[in-house]
C-alpha cells in the first residue's frame, strides 16, 4: 500500500501541472534548509515530474549551466555553494553560467522558479529590506537575479512558506515586479516577460485575476481549511473565492515516479 503523500509530494506535483511540453525551465539556488527545500528541492523534483510525464520534450536549467540533470543522482548537499558537486551531477550538458544571461535576455526562458519575504496581492516580491529602504527593520539577502526573472522569462512561479508577514498588501521594496498596481503596469513600463502566474505555499496555491491582477485563492492542500489559509494571510482585498476546491493528491502514478524513480535515495523531499 502506497504511504500517504507528503504536502511536499502534493506540492510538486501542483508545479509539475504548470508546465507545459518544450519549455524551457530554470532554477537558481539558494541557502538555507528551509529555502533549499521549498525553492530548490520540491522544484527539481516537480520539473522530473513533469518530463517524465507530459513535458518530456522540455528542459531543465538548474544554476544557469546544469542542463537535465539526473534528479535520482542529485548531490546530497544542495547549498547555493556546492559547485564541485553541481559539476559532478551526473546531466545531459553543462552550460557556461555566462551564457544564461543571453538566454534569458533573448526572452527565450519560459518558466523561473522565485520566492521572497513578502509577496504582495498584485504579485510583486521582496527581497531586500522589510520597512523603509534607508533604515530598515531587517535587511535582506538582496534582489540576485530576481529582477531579470519577472521582467525577462515567460512566466515565474513563486514558492514561499505561507505566513501572515510573507502576504502584504504591498511590499516594502519591489525586488520582482509582478503586476505592479494592476492591470497595464507591466506594459507601461516595457516588461515582456509575463509576470507570475501562480504563488504556491504550504498549504495553499494562488492565481491571479486576468482582469483585476489580483491574487485570488485557487486551491488548499489536504488537511488545510480556508480559514486556516485566510488567518495567515495578510491580504485585505476580497480573494477568497465561493468555493474552493483542495489541490489534487498526486496520481498512484506520479508518487510512484517521486518515490521510485525521481527520488529513490529519499533525499530530495522529506519522507
Amino acid at each position: 500500500m502506497q504511504r500517504k503523500p507528503s504536502v511536499y509530494e502534493v506540492m510538486a506535483a501542483a508545479i509539475a501541472r504548470e508546465l507545459r511540453d518544450n519549455e524551457l525551465w530554470f532554477l537558481g539556488m539558494s541557502t538555507g534548509p528551509q529555502t533549499i527545500l521549498m525553492l530548490t528541492r520540491i522544484p527539481i523534483v516537480a520539473m522530473s515530474l513533469a518530463q517524465h510525464t507530459h513535458a518530456p520534450n522540455s528542459w531543465m536549467l538548474v544554476a544557469g549551466w546544469v542542463m537535465n540533470p539526473d534528479v535520482s543522482k542529485a548531490p546530497t548537499s544542495m547549498e547555493s555553494e556546492f559547485g564541485t558537486a553541481l559539476g559532478e551531477w551526473p546531466s545531459e550538458a553543462f552550460n557556461n553560467s555566462h551564457i544564461m544571461s543571453y538566454v534569458a535576455a533573448r526572452h527565450e526562458i519560459d518558466v523561473g522558479f522565485g520566492s521572497a519575504a513578502q509577496v504582495d496581492k498584485h504579485g510583486n516580491c521582496n527581497t531586500v529590506a522589510i520597512g523603509d529602504y534607508h533604515k530598515p527593520k531587517v535587511r535582506l539577502v538582496g534582489p540576485i537575479n530576481q529582477p531579470g526573472h519577472f521582467s525577462l522569462f515567460g512566466r515565474e512561479i513563486v514558492i514561499i512558506p505561507h505566513e501572515k508577514r510573507n502576504f502584504v498588501d504591498r511590499v516594502d521594496f519591489v525586488s520582482g515586479a509582478g503586476f505592479l498596481d494592476g492591470p497595464g503596469s507591466r506594459e507601461r513600463l516595457g516588461l515582456r516577460g509575463g509576470g507570475p502566474s501562480v504563488i504556491l505555499t504550504d498549504k495553499a496555491v494562488f492565481g491571479f485575476d486576468e482582469e483585476t491582477r489580483l491574487a485570488r485563492l485557487k486551491s488548499v492542500h489536504p488537511g488545510i481549511s480556508v480559514d486556516e489559509v485566510v488567518a495567515n494571510t495578510g491580504y485585505t482585498h476580497d480573494y477568497v473565492p465561493a468555493s474552493v476546491p483542495e489541490t489534487p493528491l498526486p496520481t498512484k502514478e506520479e508518487l510512484g515516479l517521486i518515490r521510485e524513480v525521481i527520488d529513490p535515495r529519499g533525499i530530495m523531499l522529506p519522507r
